[in-house]
């Protein structure tokens, strides 16, 4: 759904919950924590279509003045299965986000003394606000297949959020303020290749302003136990940015999956290599397979 709101609703099973905590750069003065949850379920049925709703809650915070990120946006998709294993799907998403900060933790020229540092002093810098809360659309568009048993299938998401250019400044709402819009296109397949063994193929765009970031990868996926246990094993390329292994076990309704960014960029020389760590879990129940033969056993 971070991706596409058209992708509300695409997975197997009624209902869907998610949490991702992520700490990047850690080992230079200005750290992101980020923190996502989400929940997707089915709501409506019929025939061939399909109406789902969701819930995305997402927040981060940076710097000596926490200055932070705060979304809740609603999501709707209507999806229309083509054929017999073929989905395209057209979603719609709304939602408040709040930017903020704390002016008491930073510290200006007009506090020193000449001699010290006095926080009593006024700092002559002139805020409206430190927070702001404001609307924010997106939509978006899916088309997705899948085999019989859900092993191998393909997914493609486009998605655009902020369509509304929300202003997120602190000192007026000038259009030079309006957030950009951010366009995304994601990508993802598998491939079963053997009774235990999937290729799998993931890749991402995101476009945001002058701000770009694409990422490509693959790796396989090894059934430990058929159609219940899985461990999936991925490594992908941000470019120019970062090198990211990533392990996914399933188990189960259960999905957790851990990731570490390598960063290889030239903010290398104050990262020293260390990028991002990132835990998921996904909580999705799986309807049980149908039974394929029935044998009556007759009462006497």
């Amino acid at each position: 759904m971070h991706y596409s709101p058209a992708l509300t609703g695409a997975f197997e099973g009624e209902v869907r919950a998610m949490a991702l905590v992520r700490s990047q750069w850690t080992s230079v003065p200005v750290s992101y924590q980020s923190l996502a949850l989400g929940a997707d379920r089915k709501v409506w049925h019929r025939g061939a279509q399909v109406v789902s709703a969701g819930l995305v809650l997402q927040g981060d915070r940076a710097g000596d003045a926490g200055l932070s990120w705060v979304q809740a946006s609603l999501s709707v998709s209507a999806a229309q299965r083509i054929g017999e294993r073929q989905h395209v799907a057209v979603g719609f998403s709304a939602g408040l986000a709040q930017r903020q900060f704390n002016i008491s933790r930073l510290k200006f020229g007009n506090q020193w003394t000449g001699d010290a540092f006095d926080p009593g002093l006024p700092s002559k810098e002139a805020f409206d606000q430190t927070s702001g809360l404001r609307p924010t659309l997106g939509a978006g568009l899916s088309w997705r297949t899948h085999s019989a048993d859900y092993r191998s299938g393909a997914e493609v998401g486009l998605g655009a959020f902020h369509l509304n250019r929300p202003s997120v400044g602190f000192r007026d709402a000038t259009s030079a303020l309006a957030l950009p819009v951010r366009w995304a296109v994601s990508v993802q397949a598998t491939q079963a290749l053997s009774t235990q063994l999937d290729l799998v193929v993931v890749g991402g765009a995101w476009q945001m302003g002058s701000a770009r970031e694409v990422l490509a990868g693959g790796g396989a996926r090894l059934w430990l136990k058929p159609q219940e246990t899985a461990l999936r094993f991925t490594a992908s390329m941000r470019m120019g940015d970062a090198i990211i292994p990533a392990l996914q076990c399933e188990f189960g309704d259960w999905i957790v999956g851990a990731s570490y960014d390598w960063n290889i960029s030239d903010f290398q020389v104050a990262t020293r290599n260390w990028g991002g760590f990132e835990l998921a879990a996904v909580y999705r129940p799986v309807p049980a397979p149908p039974v394929k033969t029935f044998k009556s056993c007759p009462v006497f």
